[in-house]
C-alpha cells in the first residue's frame, strides 16, 4: 500500500510541477505583444516547410471534395499610404505601382483557371463566402477586378455565398464606384464592404498616412451607398495607440455606431522595437505604448461600449449590431473559425489555403509566396505557386480546430480535455478561461484580449517539437516521436 501511496505522490508532484511550468510560460507569453494572430490560424508560418518545386497538393489524398469552401482572394499586395505600411502594419505590403498590380491580378485569375484544372472536383463544392482582401484591395484596377470576379463566376458556383470586399473608404468611390458596380453585378447571396478606418482621428490619420484616405463624410457616403445597394457594411478600428486616451478610443466606437456600420471590428495594436513596421524606430511612440494590463482594461471598456450600444459579439474581433438578421452576418469570419465544415482556399501574394479531412485525422495547410516577385515567378515556374506547406498530424488537427474555436469564442469540453487539461486548468486559475457549461469552455472578456497567450500555451509543446524537427533538418511528417 505505501509503494501504490508513494507512487500516487510522486504523480502528482509532476503534475504540480507541470502546471508551474505552464504558469511560467503563460506569465511570459501574457508580458509579450497580443497579436491576435488567431486570425491566420495554427500552425503560424515560421513552422511551416519549404514546398519544392514540383509539389501539388491539389493531387493529394487528404482532400476531401464534399466539404464545402471558402475562398480568399489577394488580388495584389499593393497599398499606399504617405507612410510605410501605414506604420504599424505588421501584414506583407508592398509600394503602389500600377503596371505591377495589374500583372499580379492577371495572375491571380490564372492561379483560379489553374486549380481549377488540377482538381476539378473543387467546382462541385458549395461555396459559402469569398472574401477579396489583401494590401488594399480596393486599389484594384475596375477592369482587372471586373475580369477576377468574371473568372470565380465562371469557375465555382457563388449563387449561395456572401462576397466581401476590403478596402480604405475613399478607394469606394473612385471611378465612379466602378468595384462597387461589379460587386452588385455578382450573382451571389449577400454583398458587404470591410472599410479599413483605423479611426477618425484626423491628427493621427495623418500620422499614418492616411488623411488622403477619406474623412467622416466620405465614409458615410461610402455607408449610405453600399445600404442603398443592399450590401452591409463593416469598419476595422485599432485600439491602444501609443498615447492615445481611452476617451479617444470610445470616440471611434460611437462614431461608427452613430455612422451605421452593421459590423465593428476592434484590433490591438501591435508595435514594439521588434517588429518591421516604420513606427518601431520612433522612440516617442515606442514609449507611449500600454502595458498589457492597461490595454486590457481599453478592451474591456470598448466591448462594454459596443455590447451596450447593441451590437453582439459573433467572434474574438467582431461585434454585428443585434438588428442585422442571420443571413446577412458576416459568414466569412464564422465560417472561417469551423474548421470542422470548412475548407479553406486562397488565391494571390500571401494567400493561405486549409483543405482538411477530420474523418481521417488529417490535412494540409499551405501558403503563397509573400511579394509580387516572388509570387509571379512562382507563377511562371511552378504548376502551384506555392512557398510553404504543413501537413496535419491528429494532434495538429486537435490544436487546428481547438485555436479556431477560440476564436469562436467556444470550446467544446470534449476537445480540451484530457489531453490539455493541465493547460486548461492553468488558464482557467489565471481568470483567461471559464466554463459557461458543463459541455463548453470559453474566454473570458479578459481572456480574449489575452487569446494569443492562450493559444500559444495550447500549442506550446508540440509547436517547440516542431521548431527542433526544423533546426535539426528532419521532416517532422516522419518524425512524430
Amino acid at each position: 500500500m505505501s509503494d501504490w501511496r508513494s507512487a500516487q505522490t510522486r504523480q502528482a508532484e509532476l503534475a504540480e510541477q507541470r502546471r508551474a511550468t505552464l504558469r511560467h510560460e503563460l506569465s511570459r507569453r501574457m508580458e509579450r505583444p497580443q497579436r491576435h494572430r488567431l486570425l491566420q490560424g495554427y500552425p503560424m508560418a515560421p513552422v511551416l516547410l519549404p514546398a519544392a518545386a514540383g509539389f501539388a497538393p491539389l493531387s493529394n489524398e487528404l482532400i476531401d471534395d464534399t466539404r464545402p469552401l471558402l475562398i480568399g482572394v489577394l488580388p495584389h499586395a499593393a497599398c499606399n499610404p504617405r507612410v510605410r505600411g501605414c506604420g504599424f502594419c505588421t501584414f506583407p505590403h508592398e509600394p503602389f505601382d500600377n503596371d505591377r498590380v495589374r500583372q499580379v491580378v492577371r495572375a491571380v485569375a490564372e492561379e483560379v483557371t489553374r486549380t481549377a484544372t488540377q482538381r476539378p472536383g473543387l467546382l462541385s463544392r458549395r461555396v459559402g463566402a469569398v472574401y477579396f482582401g489583401g494590401g488594399t484591395a480596393n486599389l484594384t484596377p475596375p477592369a482587372e477586378f471586373q475580369r477576377l470576379a468574371d473568372i470565380l463566376e465562371a469557375t465555382f458556383d457563388l449563387s449561395g455565398c456572401e462576397v466581401s470586399l476590403e478596402g480604405v473608404p475613399r478607394y469606394f468611390e473612385i471611378h465612379d464606384g466602378a468595384l462597387l458596380d461589379t460587386l452588385s453585378g455578382m450573382e451571389v447571396r449577400h454583398r458587404r464592404l470591410s472599410l479599413g478606418v483605423q479611426t477618425f482621428d484626423r491628427a493621427w490619420l495623418a500620422r499614418m498616412g492616411r488623411d488622403a484616405f477619406g474623412d467622416v463624410d466620405c465614409v458615410q457616403r461610402v455607408v449610405d451607398g453600399a445600404h442603398g445597394r443592399g450590401m452591409t457594411v463593416s469598419a476595422d478600428l485599432l485600439f491602444n495607440l501609443p498615447g492615445r486616451s481611452l476617451e479617444g478610443s470610445l470616440e471611434d466606437v460611437r462614431l461608427a455606431r452613430d455612422l451605421g456600420f452593421d459590423q465593428i471590428c476592434l484590433y490591438n495594436l501591435v508595435l514594439s522595437v521588434d517588429v518591421d513596421t516604420e513606427w518601431a524606430d520612433d522612440e516617442e511612440l515606442i514609449g507611449g505604448m500600454r502595458g498589457n494590463d492597461s490595454a486590457c482594461e481599453m478592451w474591456l471598456a470598448l466591448r462594454d461600449e459596443l455590447l451596450a450600444s447593441g451590437f453582439v459579439q459573433t467572434t474574438l474581433t467582431n461585434f454585428e449590431h443585434r438588428e442585422v438578421p442571420e443571413p446577412r452576418r458576416f459568414s466569412y469570419g464564422s465560417y472561417g473559425l469551423d474548421p470542422r465544415t470548412w475548407d479553406m482556399l486562397g488565391f494571390g501574394p500571401s494567400a493561405i489555403s486549409t483543405l482538411l479531412v477530420p474523418a481521417v485525422h488529417g490535412g494540409l495547410k499551405w501558403m503563397n509566396p509573400d511579394t509580387s516577385a516572388d509570387y509571379l515567378a512562382a507563377m511562371r515556374e511552378r504548376p502551384h505557386p506555392i512557398a510553404r506547406f504543413f501537413e496535419y498530424t491528429p494532434e495538429d488537427l486537435e490544436l487546428l480546430i481547438l485555436t479556431r474555436h477560440l476564436a469562436r469564442l467556444s470550446i467544446q469540453t470534449s476537445d480540451l480535455e484530457p489531453a490539455y487539461a493541465a493547460q486548461a486548468r492553468v488558464l482557467e486559475e489565471a481568470g483567461l478561461l471559464h466554463r459557461p457549461d458543463p459541455g463548453r469552455v470559453a474566454p473570458t472578456p479578459r481572456g480574449m484580449y489575452f487569446a494569443d497567450s492562450i493559444a500559444g500555451l495550447l500549442a506550446w509543446p508540440r509547436v517547440a517539437e516542431l521548431r527542433r524537427h526544423l533546426e535539426q533538418g528532419t521532416d517532422y511528417r516522419y518524425h512524430m516521436g
